[in-house]
């Protein structure tokens, strides 16, 4: 049986890709013997190395736009806008509380010290606070006060935690990074939107209704739900799309730093907002795929070393 170290890159609801694609390992037989995560990587790794993925993945699964809203305890602060308290307690009714360095798997969780920029590596300790920590987006979620520190998400300095899984000889590194950007893919959505749409103020009022609506399908065609890209595009978007572009570029410089032996990756424009949070099988099963995808090539490439 070839043994795991396995990354998991932050991502928000695409992160639930891993759920798939961990499943997908352990199908084929490989073991994992350890994690590291960022963000939502944190999030799915931990769960999965305490054991509580069937049941976190059947609560998952039961999420509907309304279940979605009771999650958001929002706050009153100026700071931030969810407390992050409801959804970790909802988590934790189904996945004990348990301590890192008691965990079964080896499980490492990254967060970011908001005021000295320093990365934050949890491998001990609280699982839920080293969770906690790492999915918590600045101005979305209230930060973590740890030991002194203000902690947010991982994601601002270590996106990609390649370097920080536990190795274990003979082991292989497997990477999931779910912040690909693809600039030649992005260019030929927006032409292909730029085309459709051009003319549209001289078109009968029936015209324009359809083309606004073949525009919509263009842009979430129910798989991948596509953001704008515009430089008009609101505050959300444009906030969102600066996080994508930065975990981008740091996922990168991870990759180059601390190349896998094998690499599934989904684009940053798939399964956005309440959407991907509503969505969780078809982002699993996606996930199921992409691993699948990733697990043939670094098969065939050993089959054609023999």
């Amino acid at each position: 049986m070839k043994k795991v170290a396995l990354a998991l890159a932050s991502g928000g609801p695409r992160g639930f890709a891993y759920i798939g694609a961990i499943e997908e390992l352990q199908a084929r037989g490989y073991e994992i013997t350890s994690v590291a995560g960022t963000s939502a990587g944190a999030l799915v790794g931990g769960i999965f190395a305490a054991g509580g993925m069937p049941a976190f993945k059947e609560w998952l699964y039961g999420l509907d736009p309304v279940k979605v809203m009771t999650l958001m305890d929002f706050s009153i602060s100026k700071n931030y806008l969810v407390k992050g308290d409801k959804v970790i307690k909802a988590i934790k009714e189904r996945v004990p509380e348990v301590n890192i360095e008691n965990l079964p798997i080896s499980f490492t969780a990254v967060a970011t010290d908001l005021f000295t920029g320093e990365e934050v590596v949890f491998r001990k300790g609280s699982l839920f606070n080293a969770i906690r920590a790492s999915i918590s987006i600045p101005s979305m979620f209230r930060p973590v006060k740890w030991k002194g520190r203000t902690l947010v998400d991982g994601g601002m300095v270590n996106t990609f935690p390649l370097n920080r899984v536990q190795r274990t000889p003979g082991d292989i590194l497997v990477g999931f990074n779910v912040n690909q950007i693809d600039a030649a893919e992005i260019q030929g959505f927006l032409d292909s939107r730029a085309a459709l749409t051009e003319g549209r103020s001289q078109l009968p009022l029936l015209s324009r209704i359809q083309t606004d609506l073949q525009a919509f399908r263009l842009n979430a065609d129910g798989r991948n739900e596509r953001l704008p890209v515009d430089a008009d595009g609101n505050f959300a978007s444009i906030l969102q799309r600066s996080f994508g572009i930065m975990n981008c570029s740091i996922a990168r410089q991870g990759i180059e730093l601390c190349p896998p032996d094998v690499l599934a990756s989904l684009p940053f424009d798939s399964y956005h907002g309440v959407y991907g949070y509503t969505h969780a099988p078809e982002i699993v099963e996606r996930g199921r795929a992409l691993m699948a995808e990733a697990l043939d090539t670094y098969e065939a490439g050993l089959q054609s070393e023999v």
